[in-house]
């Protein structure tokens, strides 16, 4: 499989840096073009993000209709918009917050920009416009919220937990992680890994939660993330679910063909989307 994924690859001359397949047979990976063992991952961030918030549902740690906000009280210096009571992790999870903006762009953003170095009270001057829950706007800033959660309910930073509680079962090597000034894990974009690192993940989800022998997340949350597009999407008349990342970062899986595929690089989301359908159907 991955000997004709770097095919074509080749034969449309895309900017990939390595790909990584995981199958039945084990894991291959290939270094395509010359770069940097880890690299940025963009928004399948957010997968690991969400997968660490299904560990903490599957324990009863938390509840998906929470309120969010009590949650984040500790980092809170100021006042804010009483609307954010009502958003709960569901919603955050499935962009449903019912903002009508994108703000916090923060692969895009000049935070220099931003009237606070402090992003959360920078996120909550702009209060959602619509009914939490009735409205979907892909936005960062909701992972940028479920990682502050994370943190306080595992006493630690995220990207810590993270590395501990997930990574270091799925055997990956040292990641990269980036935070704020205030020292909280990013988690809507800011990991830098590798290609294979992200298969791993996929493989997770192939196997619904279960990694070398050890069940690290509950099929019920596999389901559920896939339900309620939890940021893993279908490929239309496939048997493939999708993470993108912006500039070609890709995460594709199938529970039927029992594959994951991972990939890094710099491409147009339109090359890339059309590759990731015909990788889904060879």
């Amino acid at each position: 499989m991955i000997q004709d994924i770097l095919r074509e690859i080749k034969r449309q001359s895309l900017h990939v840096y390595q790909v990584a397949v995981y199958t039945e047979q084990g894991l291959e990976t290939a270094q395509v073009q010359d770069a940097g063992s880890c690299q940025p991952i963009y928004s399948i961030t957010k997968v690991f993000v969400n997968t660490c918030i299904g560990m903490l549902a599957d324990v009863k740690s938390i509840r998906l209709d929470d309120n969010l906000l009590p949650y984040l009280q500790p980092y809170i210096r100021q006042d804010y918009p009483d609307v954010w009571n009502a958003v709960t992790i569901r919603q955050a999870l499935a962009h449903r917050m019912g903002l009508d903006d994108g703000i916090f762009d923060i692969d895009r953003d000049d935070p220099r920009a931003y009237p606070t170095q402090d992003y959360l009270a920078y996120i909550l001057q702009y209060p959602p416009k619509f009914q939490p829950g009735t409205h979907r706007k892909y936005t960062d800033c909701a992972h940028y919220l479920l990682s502050l959660l994370l943190e306080t309910v595992t006493g630690k930073p995220a990207d810590e937990y993270i590395c501990k509680n997930l990574l270091l079962p799925l055997q990956c090597p040292p990641t990269a992680w980036t935070r704020c000034p205030d020292n909280h894990t990013i988690g809507a974009t800011g990991a830098y890994m590798r290609a294979e690192d992200v298969a791993k993940l996929g493989w997770l989800y192939v196997n619904q939660g279960r990694y070398a022998g050890r069940q690290i997340l509950s099929p019920a949350w596999v389901q559920q993330m896939e339900r309620e597009r939890f940021d893993v999407y279908p490929i239309k008349n496939t048997s493939f679910f999708v993470k993108n990342g912006i500039y070609g970062q890709s995460l594709l899986y199938s529970k039927e063909k029992r594959i994951a595929i991972a990939w890094t690089g710099h491409e147009s989301d339109e090359k890339i989307q059309a590759f990731q359908r015909l990788c889904a159907c060879i």
